[in-house]
């Protein structure tokens, strides 16, 4: 397991004065303008992200309420607009992908159908190749199994209950080479290798084998607890992450794969860590994706979070950046939309409904060695508590007699600073309000911190 150290950086938006909480995370740019708003509302309404790369330069495929944007985001602090298209519709929804030098953007509740764009003559522009209805006039989402060249149509007015498969080999002439009904709705998809794990929906996860692409059979299923809104496989194929967008508040999943061939699915367990602690477990995931062994996930008024998820059995908060602040509670589908975190460079990507697009930093570079504290070295209990909290040493890996404890809330000012002059310890934190709260202990020049939970 990682053993992080903290850091806590304030930011502002310029479009507020609402302060905004970093914890491992920095901003280090941010596009908010051309936006239509969407009718009836007082917001932006941007959507979805992705990402591409070519020739050194990265870019920003960024969807609004009437527009598909492509920014050119290779230096993180002055994103460029490059162009941005006009779908014919204004709607909540839209979503993009990306295959060799082409990007295919659909949206639902409209009829615009797919827009196929060309890449190639980045940075300075991008073609419109082609806009159809031939397949669909409207989709949820869509996915691309790159090393087969197919894309995946999930949720199309065409199919209510299947998936759509198209031959995109010649990147600007589609070829519809599956349309199958399926048991339900499909939300969303991730396919690997033919293999398409779905968001049912209220059903639940199931996972399909395209190898025949219009003779889908079926894997294996799992009945979740709520909505399965969306789910992200991990490189190694032994497990997929899942998101449950109603009711609010659900928490993240974890499934495990090692079983599919025999038909077998198993929730590994669920985990959330909600950043205003009084309205606990009221938080609610959108999008999640996974690179090695972090999950980066969307989330609606929390914004964006990284999640250790090394020990599978035991997912920890690595970092997050809230690119909603004005929520003082969680009361709606507000806040962020999509992450992309798989450039080159390693910034990520998001989107969030009213500020627009954010290019962050995720530090994960203190990791434990030989000569740091461990985990293993700090005991804090009980967590939760009522703010009593009595802390255990293990000093064999130090040669000093004492330690600072140190307490800080979730905007990094700190609540309580307090020697620890022995193995055993009582830290006193009943006058701090209920909340979330990070613990570092500092001991011989090395640290280790932990997450502490005031709750009475």
């Amino acid at each position: 397991m990682k053993i992080y150290t903290f850091i806590f950086v304030l930011f502002f938006f310029t479009q507020n004065t609402n302060s905004q909480v970093a914890f491992n995370m920095q901003l280090l740019g941010q596009y908010n303008e051309n936006v239509i708003l969407y009718p009836n509302t007082t917001q932006k309404t941007y959507n979805d992200i992705w990402g591409y790369a070519a020739n050194g330069r990265e870019y920003a495929l960024l969807g609004s309420a009437a527009y598909v944007h492509f920014l050119d985001v290779t230096d993180p602090s002055s994103p460029i607009l490059i162009e941005q298209f006009l779908g014919g519709d204004t709607t909540i929804w839209r979503d993009m992908k990306t295959y060799e030098n082409y990007a295919y953007s659909i949206s639902d509740n409209s009829e615009e159908g797919m827009m196929i764009f060309d890449l190639s003559d980045l940075p300075n522009s991008v073609t419109k190749v082609s806009q159809t209805v031939e397949f669909f006039k409207e989709a949820h989402n869509i996915f691309i199994d790159e090393a087969n060249a197919r894309l995946y149509v999930a949720g199309a007015d065409q199919l209510g209950n299947g998936l759509i498969v198209l031959d995109i080999s010649s990147p600007s002439e589609p070829i519809m080479i599956g349309n199958d009904t399926l048991i339900s709705y499909v939300h969303d998809v991730y396919v690997k290798d033919n293999i398409a794990y779905c968001s049912h929906g209220n059903d639940g996860f199931f996972v399909w084998d395209y190898t025949v692409a219009g003779e889908p059979v079926l894997m294996a299923s799992l009945s979740t607890n709520g909505y399965n809104h969306s789910s992200w496989v991990s490189e190694d194929g032994s497990y997929a992450i899942f998101a449950e967008e109603i009711p609010a508040g659900l928490p993240l999943g974890t499934i495990d794969l090692s079983n599919l061939s025999n038909g077998f699915l198993e929730v590994n367990n669920y985990f959330q860590f909600p950043l205003i602690t009084d309205d606990d477990k009221l938080n609610t995931p959108h999008n999640p994706f996974l690179k090695g062994n972090y999950a980066f996930v969307a989330y609606y008024e929390d914004g964006v979070q990284v999640i250790d998820l090394s020990d599978i059995s035991n997912p920890v908060l690595a970092g997050y950046y809230d690119t909603f602040p004005n929520n003082t509670n969680y009361q709606g589908y507000f806040g962020c939309w999509g992450v992309y975190p798989y450039l080159p460079s390693g910034n990520i990507l998001a989107s969030d409904r009213k500020y627009g697009l954010h290019i962050l930093a995720f530090d994960d570079s203190p990791v434990a060695t030989e000569d740091d504290l461990s985990t293993s070295d700090i005991s804090i209990s009980p967590n939760p508590s009522d703010g009593i909290f009595n802390v255990l040493m293990n000093k064999n890996n130090s040669e000093s007699n004492s330690a600072i404890f140190e307490v800080y809330d979730l905007s990094g000012k700190i609540t309580h600073r307090q020697v620890l002059s022995g193995s055993a310890d009582v830290v006193d934190l009943s006058f701090l309000p209920n909340g979330f709260y990070f613990g570092k202990i500092i001991m011989s020049g090395k640290e280790v911190v932990k997450k502490l939970v005031v709750g009475r």
